[in-house]
C-alpha cells in the first residue's frame, strides 16, 4: 500500500510568496509555462510555489523576479516587522544584566549615576 504524501507546514511567507508570485505573473499576461522557462524551472514546480507547497531559494527567487521583469524585492511580500521598541528593550534588558553580573564596585559607581540621571530624563521615550 503506497503510503500518502505528507504536505511539510512552511511559515505564513511561503503562502504570502505564493500571493504575490501568482498575482505578478498575471499582471504580467505570463503563463506558468512561460514564467518556467525564464526562471529555468518546470512549470508543474511553478504550480507548486504558487500553491504554498514548496518555497524557494534566494537564487530563484532572482531568477523568478528577472524573468518577471522586476526586482527580488518586490517578489518578497511585506510583513509585519517586529516591535522595535520591545526588541531595543529587550536587548538592553541582556546586555544589562550580564554587566551586572560581572560588574566590580568602580564599574557601579560609574553606571549608577548615569542611570539615575537616565531616569529623571523627562524626555524619555515610552
Amino acid at each position: 500500500m503506497a503510503r500518502k504524501k505528507q504536505r511539510i507546514s512552511h511559515d505564513p511567507i511561503v503562502e504570502l510568496f505564493a500571493s504575490k508570485l501568482r498575482e505578478l505573473r498575471r499582471s504580467r499576461g505570463m503563463t506558468q509555462a512561460e514564467l518556467a522557462r525564464q526562471a529555468h524551472v518546470t512549470p508543474t514546480y511553478i504550480g507548486r510555489l504558487e500553491n504554498g507547497g514548496a518555497a524557494p531559494g534566494i537564487d530563484l527567487g532572482d531568477r523568478f523576479a528577472k524573468g518577471l521583469g522586476t526586482t527580488a524585492q518586490e517578489l518578497l511580500p511585506p510583513t509585519a516587522s517586529p516591535d522595535t521598541l520591545a526588541v531595543l528593550r529587550e536587548q538592553a534588558k541582556r546586555l544589562f544584566d550580564a554587566v551586572l553580573q560581572s560588574a566590580d564596585r568602580e564599574t557601579l559607581l560609574c553606571l549608577c549615576p548615569l542611570l539615575a540621571r537616565l531616569a529623571e530624563s523627562p524626555d524619555r521615550g515610552g
